[in-house]
């Protein structure tokens, strides 16, 4: 029993020599405090850049951004006019700009729908045991590592008029008349959309076969064990397993899909009719065209807080119950 104690006081005066001993220089009682605060002082050295750097980058140009949606500035002329809300007033009643929240709103919400089931359904058939997967799975991520305008400059030459477009001479093939595509506005929304949705599909498609392999097969067959068919494992397991990839899929998708610019600059700029002009595109042309800073930056705060709002109803609604 003594020679325990012994050697536990040993050890106990060993770790107390280990420390740095107090004394009377400045120079022994910053390393004592550096010693006694060594992990706070570690987390202060790479959690303050990062900080910095997010207020510098983030908090700092919302600000400047909300300042200026309260003034009438042509990016010229300095300072900027003070003049309240006028521009979220001229935003809110101008009917002109009712259509471009419609169809953001329209187009944001179909392109998240359609992208979210269809990028579900080819993860799961990638995750099959199919030959040359690793191939088709580079296929469907191409469209993201390529620039949005190049894509959208290669989808142009689909929709040439007469018969120099891609699609009239498959109509034309097919016996039809050729379609002047950028002055229709029924087909021209319905491109936009399409084009927007194979821009981002193949980010979703990772993240699901992502989700997808991290299922532990040992679940699928305890369920098989008990008697419990394929949809049935699918519905009550898979689905579950992946539910936080499926919230972020989905909170990622909705703040990209509400973003659709490409399209409507390139493709179609904002017509036929204005009926592709998106919010994000009409914040680009008050800005740089019209050198509506002010306005542009009420529309930017009003976009900020419709993402915001739809997130966090998103994060409510698909939140993981601990029960």
């Amino acid at each position: 029993m003594a020679t325990s104690d012994g050697g536990g006081e040993a050890r106990a005066a060993g770790r107390l020599d280990a420390r740095p001993r107090a004394s009377s220089s400045a120079r022994d009682r910053f390393a004592v405090w550096r010693w006694r605060h060594r992990q706070g002082v570690l987390a202060a050295v790479i959690l303050v850049p990062v900080f910095a750097y997010f207020v510098l980058f983030t908090w700092a140009p919302v600000l400047v951004l909300a300042s200026l949606s309260f003034t009438e500035w042509n990016i010229i002329q300095w300072p900027p006019t003070f003049i309240g809300f006028d521009n979220y007033v001229k935003f809110l009643t101008d009917p002109f700009y009712h259509q471009v929240l419609t169809n953001t709103l329209v187009f944001g919400l179909t392109v998240l729908v359609v992208n979210v089931v269809v990028s579900f359904s080819i993860a799961l058939m990638l995750n099959e045991k199919i030959r040359g997967r690793a191939i088709f799975r580079t296929i469907w991520y191409m469209p993201v590592i390529i620039s949005g305008a190049v894509m959208a400059q290669t989808f142009a030459v689909f929709l040439y008029p007469g018969k120099v477009g891609v699609f009239n001479q498959v109509l034309e093939f097919f016996g039809h008349q050729p379609i002047i595509w950028t002055r229709d506005d029924v087909w021209m929304p319905i491109w936009v959309i399409l084009f927007s949705i194979w821009r981002s599909i193949g980010v979703n498609v990772v993240f699901f076969l992502a989700g997808l392999q991290s299922v532990d097969p040992m679940l699928h067959e305890a369920a098989r064990v008990d008697g419990a068919n394929r949809f049935q494992g699918f519905r009550y397991i898979t689905i579950p397993q992946i539910a936080p990839i499926t919230l972020f899929v989905v909170v990622t998708g909705l703040v990209g899909s509400l973003q659709i610019w490409e399209a409507p600059l390139i493709l179609t700029l904002g017509g036929p009719d204005d009926t592709t002009y998106t919010m994000v595109y009409s914040i680009y042309k008050d800005a740089f065209s019209s050198l509506a800073v002010g306005l542009a930056s009420a529309q930017s705060v009003l976009l900020l807080v419709v993402l915001t709002i739809l997130s966090a109803i998103n994060l409510r609604v698909f939140r993981p119950r601990e029960n």
